[in-house]
């Protein structure tokens, strides 16, 4: 009979263990989903990207009505804020 209360003993472990890293499982899969769905709310556009001399790339996208400008080179990536707020370039009046 040990044996029998062995084995129960060894299958609530194990039970019990498996519950734990599911229910960690989920905790963090809530928890990536809450971050994915923040980023995906925005509305992200690539517009164009060319390369450069010496393996640079310039990339232009559009983020949330911003345009912003990458340049990505071996030493990192830059980004620029291209919006027109100011409203010189736009042509209202047409």
């Amino acid at each position: 009979m040990t044996g029998l209360e062995d084995l129960n003993q060894k299958v609530i472990i194990v039970v019990t263990f498996t519950g734990v890293l599911l229910l960690i499982w989920w905790y963090v899969k809530a928890q990536l989903a809450k971050t994915t769905d923040l980023v995906g709310r925005g509305h992200f556009r690539h517009i164009e990207s060319k390369r450069l001399a010496h393996a640079s790339v310039l990339s232009l996208f559009e983020v949330n009505n911003k345009k912003v400008l990458v340049l990505q080179a071996k030493q990192g990536a830059s980004f620029i804020d291209i919006t027109d707020t100011s409203g010189t370039g736009r042509n209202d009046h047409v």
